[in-house]
C-alpha cells in the first residue's frame, strides 16, 4: 500500500480518522511513500507543531514505513497526472508511485477518486 501525506498527518495529528488509517496500514504489510511526500509530510510537521516536530520524525521514520525516491518513470508519471487530473504537486508523486507499484494508495483526499488507481478512502457517512 501506498501513503498519501493526508493519511500521515491524520495519525500525527490525531485526526478522527487516524483510526481508520492505522486499521488499513495494519492489514497492508508493505507499506511505501514517496519521498516527496515525506518532505511534504514534514514540512506539515514543522509549520503545525514546530515544538514536536522531532518526536513526529521519528516516530514516521520508525513506523515500519520504505521510503522510495522518486525515479524517471515516476517523474514522468507525476507529470502526466498534473495535467489529467485535479492533483497537486505532492499528490502527483503519490499517484505516480502507486501506479508505478500498481499498489492502492491510502488517501483522505477524495481527489483521488477521479484517477485510475486503487484508492483507499474512508467510507462516507
Amino acid at each position: 500500500m501506498i501513503l498519501d501525506t493526508s493519511a500521515v498527518l491524520a495519525v500525527a495529528f490525531r485526526e478522527p480518522s487516524a483510526t481508520w488509517v492505522l486499521d488499513e496500514v495494519s492489514r497492508a504489510g508493505q507499506v511505501l511513500m514517496s519521498t516527496v511526500n515525506l518532505a511534504e509530510t514534514l514540512i506539515h510537521f514543522r509549520q503545525r507543531k514546530p515544538d514536536t516536530f522531532s518526536e513526529l520524525f521519528d516516530e514516521l521514520l520508525a513506523s515500519g514505513v520504505q521510503f522510495i525516491p522518486p525515479d524517471r518513470t515516476q517523474a514522468e508519471l507525476a507529470a502526466r497526472a498534473r495535467l489529467l487530473y485535479p492533483l497537486n504537486f505532492g499528490d502527483c508523486f503519490a499517484y505516480a508511485l502507486a501506479k508505478a507499484q500498481n499498489l492502492p494508495l491510502l488517501t483522505l483526499d477524495g481527489d483521488f477518486r477521479s484517477t485510475d488507481i486503487q484508492v483507499v478512502l474512508p467510507h462516507e457517512p
